[in-house]
């Protein structure tokens, strides 16, 4: 896949301008806008997708949203799907598994995440993992090694999501004006992409001395294949994390969080979306505890009765109201986290 300008007919309005030059001027002022290194997006652009070279040389495509405003600089939310992936898709050879995607729409999901912010006027952003590196789903043999690897909630995707967080920061307008407020951006994942959002928020000031970064599966110990954690940007992570039932396994890539031997910790507040029916949710407990005992982040976690992973989808019974409490209390915590009134 190229970094390249991409436009699909009566869906998408797609724009990338980039200005590598500082020959741009603002009309009021003859002095030159130095705009190096800024991707300019015009007033009236509604969606666009732009393209950010990833840890593993990877072109990952990133669906943007600007919403309605009249600010100049606004607040941001990164959002990391789940192991259905990013795009809206289907199963061509009907096998169970969605083997193909439209390119560049979004899934159900995160279109009902885009609207939420655009109504809030937040910016938000949706990085695609998967669909490049080989695969539409997380799936089948995509969920051990070796392939995991290539797409690895633990030491892939943080990169993603940090790359994202600095191509937000060079979007300007055309008198050079940020679109986004840089330390004013918020992440947010579900299932797969949940444990994503732990890797990112993680805190690379509590690892140990000497420590040698591995993961095991199934008894193997894997050292060469594994990369050490995404770095904090020199200008400033994260501002929050909203997670809905992650795995929160991460193999013993920073200790067994049930053991009471990680040294997992974040850098900032984060809220948790946890099932009860969730076979998932005994281990984020166990993070919880461990960020708790490590210190860090503060971490607030919310459990919902009688619901099961995926529960937010859902819009009847007990995962019908779930889904509307869980919604209601990851907006209000990123609103008061990116400070919107």
């Amino acid at each position: 896949m190229k970094n390249q300008f991409i436009s699909i007919p009566k869906v998408y309005l797609y724009a990338l301008f980039i200005c590598l030059l500082a020959s741009c001027k603002d009309a009021k002022n003859t002095d030159p806008i130095d705009l190096s290194g800024k991707i300019v997006i015009p007033a009236t652009t509604q969606d666009t997708v732009l393209f950010v070279t990833s840890v593993d040389n990877f072109s990952l495509p990133v669906f943007i949203s600007f919403p309605s405003s009249s600010s100049n600089s606004l607040p941001a939310t990164v959002v990391l799907h789940g192991s259905g992936g990013n795009w809206k898709d289907s199963d061509q050879n009907n096998d169970g598994t969605a083997d193909t995607v439209t390119e560049w729409e979004l899934s159900s999901q995160n279109k009902e995440w885009k609207n939420i912010f655009d109504q809030e006027g937040i910016v938000s952003a949706f990085p695609g993992s998967y669909y490049g590196r080989g695969t539409v789903e997380n799936e089948g043999d995509w969920k051990n090694p070796p392939l995991q690897f290539g797409i690895s909630a633990t030491f892939i995707r943080n990169y993603d999501a940090y790359s994202t967080l600095e191509l937000l920061r060079k979007l300007v307008r055309e008198d050079g004006t940020p679109i986004v407020t840089s330390d004013k951006v918020a992440l947010l994942g579900f299932s797969h992409g949940a444990t994503a959002v732990q890797s990112t928020l993680f805190n690379t000031n509590a690892i140990p001395n000497g420590h040698e970064w591995s993961q095991s599966y199934s008894g193997t110990t894997y050292t060469t294949e594994i990369k050490a954690p995404a770095s904090l940007p020199t200008d400033g992570g994260f501002i929050a994390g909203v997670m809905y039932y992650p795995g929160s396994f991460h193999n013993s890539y920073y200790g067994n969080p049930c053991s009471g031997t990680s040294f997992f910790q974040t850098y900032t507040d984060f809220i948790i979306h946890l099932p009860s029916d969730d076979s998932l949710t005994p281990n984020s407990n166990c993070m919880v505890e461990t960020v708790g005992n490590n210190g860090g982040g503060t971490s607030t976690v919310y459990n919902y009765e009688n619901v099961d992973h995926g529960f937010d989808r859902k819009v009847s019974g007990a995962d019908g109201a779930a889904s509307t409490l869980a919604l209601q209390r990851s907006i209000d915590f990123l609103k008061t986290k990116l400070e919107i009134n």
